[in-house]
């Protein structure tokens, strides 16, 4: 399969690191997008929308679309192109792979009961975040509102992973578009995600509630689910959570089920 990739306009990380992994696997050949959007075939035909926001890059013309945060409605008219909801991905996909091949830890290998670390560095996230006080359900709880501040975190993305595979749960909030590659490192690394309200579970292959992962309105929420979770219980979502991950989210995976998607669509 060849791939078109901008070759400028974007960090490297995310799916464009995800995409340099498939070819390094063999699973496809990269040449250079003439545009900020990434094309399978060719630029025209199979769009791989992989920007937070519809808002952030307006669309050009494309016969079929997957869409891997913000998905737009399908078919409002007849002559619109196909759209489907697609995988996601963590913010540094070769670090995650790594980290998951060092071991995952059981239950009582992990020290903190629930954890969120992220901040506010825009508007958006502001408005979607701050409606509680989350930290009063999270035992390691940080997210400083730094407006502006794209680059400084209080941990490394080593250490944050560290953080994470040594969590019984995950606190989701949206971040920029309503998924965040904190729920996919979550997945991965068999932290359990506690989903809130505004956060968005269209994926391709669904996720569920209680299969997957929980849910919370409020701090307390998160306390409770803490407290009366059974190890049992949290070692099946744990268990459905990673094995979700390594079908959509791993570089195998993530390649197979984009493949799927795309023989699904022009089969129709």
């Amino acid at each position: 399969m060849k791939i078109y990739k901008p070759t400028s306009g974007h960090a490297g990380d995310t799916f464009r690191e995800l995409l340099d992994m498939w070819q390094e696997s063999g699973y496809c050949t990269i040449e250079a997008s003439p545009d900020r959007y990434v094309w399978v075939n060719q630029p025209g035909d199979i769009l791989l929308y992989d920007f937070p926001r519809l808002d952030q890059a307006p669309i050009t013309p494309f016969k079929f679309g997957l869409f891997g945060n913000t998905v737009p409605p399908n078919n409002q008219h007849s002559s619109d192109p196909p759209v489907t909801a697609w995988i996601f991905w963590s913010r540094r996909p070769r670090m995650l792979e790594a980290e998951i091949a060092r071991g995952i830890p059981t239950y009582n290998e992990r020290e903190i009961s629930s954890i969120f670390l992220g901040k506010v560095e825009n508007n958006i996230q502001l408005q979607n975040r701050v409606q509680h006080d989350w930290s009063k359900g999270v035992e390691l709880f940080s997210m400083p509102i730094v407006i502006g501040n794209t680059s400084q975190y209080l941990y490394t993305q080593e250490e944050y992973l560290q953080k994470v595979k040594a969590s019984k749960f995950g606190l989701t909030l949206p971040g920029f578009g309503p998924k965040c590659n904190r729920e996919i490192e979550y997945f991965g690394l068999g932290t359990v995600p506690i989903y809130i309200e505004g956060c968005c579970t269209n994926f391709y292959e669904p996720i569920e509630e209680g299969v997957h992962y929980l849910t919370a309105s409020c701090p307390e929420d998160i306390v409770s689910i803490v407290e009366n979770t059974t190890e049992e219980e949290w070692n099946e979502l744990s268990k459905n959570g990673r094995e979700w991950y390594e079908r959509n989210c791993s570089r195998k995976g993530s390649f197979n089920t984009t493949m799927k998607i795309i023989e699904v669509l022009y089969n129709e």
